[in-house]
């Protein structure tokens, strides 16, 4: 516990970062699985602005993002050896789809995107564009007052300033006025409900949710079986079940015998494990859900747009304005950025400017 890092000049020991309210952690000295989640938790409950800081402080004293390093810890814990810092479960494994062709089709309209910060949720969704496509990011509704004017709100969509001008008006606050003692949990759980009644009444209209919080606040994962749900990342139950799949074709009496040790296994995992396992497990199962592995260009647009997104919290931390501009006009004019990458990396400036 005696790393330090320099902050304009000025050390500041590990010790006081983990100190600090505003900041959350996951340090390599986390003993437990039930500690490592308490620690994720309060990294999701903190402000954006806040998230920044965090990141930051976990790139210069781990080398890697809060949510890799949740990742990396998360493995460990499952008994399966350590993954290496910096390289998140999340890029390597695949992705599940649930209803996407009814999604597709318009036969649905609500769908949930879920996955841990840059785990590539944006990148995922990008073929879904159009005048009657609504999209959310769940992060955004924490503390929205203080980035959001009730116009940004209507600009930005109507379900968002619906719900804010509306039944979740009492959510409409900057993190001064949010309550310490408060179920900071609330509004998300208040909103994807209102989702769910918004999107019924407009049949019309498409609308996608990303954000990790469906994992946290919602056990049972069957309440969304009448939406489409894209999830990215893995778990260790993905491997077994694929194992599953693969080796109980052999025979009748090989295929016993893994039905039989995967009951095991899913009854252990679903006493033991969070709802990021569970999620996934019950999803995997659904004839409507298809697995679609991430290529490696996919690995190294992800590797490209963290790299800036490092850069714009370092300035951020430092109150390096023009630095955060100079990030956006070199992306901008980029020639070796695709459109999506480049998008990706100008609103993430403008979100670093506007907080």
């Amino acid at each position: 516990m005696n790393k330090i890092i320099t902050d304009d000049n000025v050390k500041i020991t590990i010790e006081e970062v983990l100190g600090n309210p505003d900041v959350a952690l996951i340090p390599d000295s986390v003993e437990s699985r039930e500690e490592l989640l308490e620690s994720m938790k309060r990294y999701l409950m903190l402000t954006r602005r806040d998230r920044r800081f965090s990141d930051y402080y976990s790139v210069e004293l781990y080398g890697c993002t809060v949510p890799d390093m949740f990742a990396t810890m998360l493995y460990r814990f499952k008994g399966e050896g350590p993954l290496p810092a910096g390289e998140s479960l999340l890029i390597s494994e695949p992705d599940l789809y649930y209803n996407k062709k009814r999604f597709d089709e318009g036969k649905i309209n609500l769908c949930f995107v879920i996955g841990y910060s840059g785990s590539g949720k944006s990148v995922l969704t990008r073929e879904y564009e159009g005048d009657n496509l609504e999209k959310v990011e769940l992060d955004d509704i924490v503390c929205i007052k203080d980035h959001l004017t009730m116009d940004d709100l209507k600009a930005k969509g109507d379900m968002l300033y619906s719900f804010f001008s509306g039944v979740g008006a009492g959510y409409y606050i900057s993190r001064e006025e949010r309550s310490m003692t408060a179920d900071h949990g609330e509004v998300f759980v208040k909103f994807i409900k209102y989702a769910f009644e918004y999107a019924a009444a407009h049949p019309e209209k498409r609308f996608i949710l990303e954000g990790i919080w469906t994992y946290l606040f919602f056990d049972d994962p069957s309440e969304f079986l009448g939406c489409a749900v894209f999830m990215k990342g893995t778990s260790l139950a993905k491997s077994k079940l694929r194992r599953l799949k693969r080796e109980s074709a052999d025979s009748a009496e090989v295929a016993i015998d893994r039905l039989l040790e995967f009951g095991y296994y899913a009854k252990d995992t679903a006493l033991h494990d969070g709802n990021v396992d569970k999620w996934r497990r019950f999803f995997e199962r659904q004839e409507a859900t298809v697995i679609k592995p991430e290529d490696n260009r996919f690995t190294s647009l992800r590797m490209s747009i963290m790299a800036e997104i490092n850069e714009i919290n370092r300035c951020f931390v430092h109150g390096d304005e023009d630095g955060i501009r100079s990030i956006m006009e070199r992306a901008e004019d980029s020639a070796d950025m695709d459109r999506h990458e480049r998008r990706i990396v100008m609103e993430e400036c403008k979100k670093a400017l506007a907080d």
